[in-house]
């Protein structure tokens, strides 16, 4: 039996499959902390150099007046130079109307603390000419999330959902608690790195995890659900870092925390028991369904895997080796044509998401002087994205609803082209967002679905890669403005409306049955895809010598599909 088959005996969405998807969402949390923590922990605020042990930022005595240049038509202190004045023997009148020459801060910087107690910009001094390491700062989480989906997406496929899942999550407890902890620059960055490594592991692995659990029906809704989750997650981070003014140990602290609440889930979370099929490991996968069917109460049958064990040791006869399941890597997606081009435009379609959607964030500030309120808001907004792509995606399918989304975006995000009013544009940015939070939404979905099984985590892991890379890219491509204002947002939004046209090219998944095996994938959306219509056919076995790797051809009705030493050939009858 394959195991859309045994859902519809099991519950597409039975009790069990709805307890262990809860588990999965409440993973999403954490995941999203660590990702987006950076935008507390590396927090900038205003500053100028500090030319005495006691001085403080609110300082309004001669001290500060004296030694600091003012730019009257800014109204704003220098940030990273100061008179060259010696202030050791105090300060005088007549000190203030001498002309001095200006040097950089030598002595470090006096912060404004009002809002932020304390970042790492405040600790290690990344102001001035040590900017840039503030925005290495910033992006060295998404390099780890991209090095992570490279890397969590093809053990996964090979290891298992699970071990990898649970590496990811006790890895961020560890390195959360020795970055709270650090003592240099470098060890936090390294600490970053690893931790958009894990967030990835977990919140990756998770959702392929919860698709794979349950019937076509349902998957909309769990791909759905689990991003509110992470929209929760992104919520959750602003409360805490308000909580803890901005203190950047204190945020690091309370994420390594809620890991520990997770522990449990070693022995309550199970493998995926169709990457268990998959894998021809029928009995971990019988004993992972009867359990699942007990809690459900339906009855399964015992010999659901006879017919495949039967195949397995007929064609390890005929071929007179073992037989073994071939590790599918990422190159696979790239073997055939039709993956080789949906794997391409989704790759696309995830670097433009991405990259848009973090362009559209870097205006979340103009919402109001708080970073806390407005941070929330941001995450606030992509809610309702969620609950519409949920109500409008079985309807409108997603190959439609995901190309809508991305041109809406970036219509959204040409007319955001900053007016007069900070306000307007602050709200065309939310809206722009709005519509890209729902297409991140949706390519998760449309991506899983469109992967079979065999490589499902390694081709989303490869996508993921590439959303990081959009999201290491849109900060650069804001300097753009200071060649023309308009240019990053036209830019951005014809990146967006590219990925909706492209999506046109995919094929719809809308209730249709997951591909599992390579040679489904191939055909899958064509007129030869076997599960949406099973033919009648006729098995016979063939000896000869292929690749295991090697992809069966489609000519003239005859379906082949291959494994090493073997070849089942099924004729359709017409």
């Amino acid at each position: 039996m394959i195991f859309d088959e045994i859902l519809r005996i099991l519950g597409e969405f039975g009790r069990y499959q709805k307890i262990q998807y809860f588990l999965i969402c409440m993973a999403a949390i954490p995941s999203a902390y660590f990702n987006l923590a950076n935008s507390f922990l590396s927090a900038s605020s205003d500053h100028y150099c500090l030319v005495h042990d006691d001085q403080t930022f609110q300082d309004t005595s001669h001290l500060k007046n004296c030694t600091i240049p003012y730019d009257a038509e800014e109204e704003t202190y220098d940030s990273c130079n100061r008179y060259d004045v010696n202030v050791s023997m105090g300060i005088w009148p007549e000190l203030c109307f001498q002309e001095y020459d200006t040097l950089e801060c030598d002595n470090g910087w006096v912060y404004d603390r009002s809002v932020y107690e304390n970042t790492v910009v405040h600790e290690y001094d990344l102001v001035c000419d040590k900017d840039w390491m503030k925005q290495l700062s910033k992006s060295i989480v998404p390099f780890g999330n991209l090095v992570g989906a490279l890397l969590c997406g093809q053990l996964s496929d090979i290891i298992g959902r699970k071990p990898v899942f649970f590496i990811s999550l006790i890895s961020s407890i560890v390195v959360g608690a020795v970055a709270t902890v650090s003592q240099t620059y470098i060890m936090f960055l390294i600490c970053q790195f690893l931790l958009g490594l894990c967030s990835t592991g977990m919140f990756l692995v998770g959702f392929v995890i919860g698709v794979e659990l349950v019937g076509t029906s349902y998957r909309t809704m769990c791909g759905i659900v689990i991003e509110i989750f992470f929209a929760i997650g992104y919520m959750f981070l602003a409360v805490i870092a308000a909580i803890a003014n901005g203190h950047w140990r204190k945020i690091q602290f309370v994420g390594a925390v809620i890991c520990l609440i997770y522990l449990p889930y070693y022995w309550l979370i199970p493998e995926s028991a169709r990457w268990l099929i998959e894998k021809k490991k029928y009995n971990k996968a019988e004993k992972i369904l009867h359990k699942a069917a007990t809690v459900n109460k339906v009855k399964l049958p015992d010999d659901m895997f006879d017919d495949e064990r039967k195949g397995i040791m007929e064609k390890n006869e005929g071929a007179e080796i073992e037989y073994k399941e071939p590790q599918y890597t990422m190159a696979a997606l790239f073997k055939t044509p039709n993956l080789r081009n949906r794997t391409i435009n989704i790759c696309y379609n995830w670097f433009a998401i991405s990259f848009v959607y973090y362009g559209l964030s870097l205006n979340t500030a103009a919402l109001g002087t708080n970073p806390y309120t407005a941070f929330l808001v941001s995450g606030a907004v992509e809610i309702p994205a969620y609950l519409l792509c949920w109500f409008l995606l079985d309807k409108v399918g997603r190959r439609w609803l995901l190309c809508s989304f991305n041109v809406l975006g970036g219509i959204a995000l040409i007319i955001s082209v900053p007016p007069e009013n900070v306000n307007i544009s602050a709200a065309l940015a939310m809206v722009g967002k709005f519509f890209i939070a729902g297409s991140f939404a949706l390519v998760y979905i449309f991506s899983a679905e469109i992967y079979p099984t065999s490589v499902r985590n390694a081709g989303m892991g490869l996508a993921s890669t590439w959303a990081r890379v959009g999201s290491i890219s849109s900060p650069y491509v804001m300097l753009l403005i200071d060649v023309w204002y308009p240019l990053p947002y036209l830019i951005m939004a014809i990146v967006a409306i590219l990925a909706g046209l492209l999506t046109l090219l995919l094929p719809e998944t809308n209730g249709k049955d997951l591909p599992d095996t390579l040679e489904e994938g191939e055909l899958f959306g064509t007129k030869h895809y076997k599960k949406d219509q099973p033919p009648q056919t006729t098995e016979v076995e063939i000896q000869c010598d292929m690749d295991e790797m090697e992809l069966g051809s489609v000519t003239d009705n005859h379906l082949i599909s291959t494994q090493k030493g073997v070849v089942n050939g099924s004729f359709k009858k017409d």
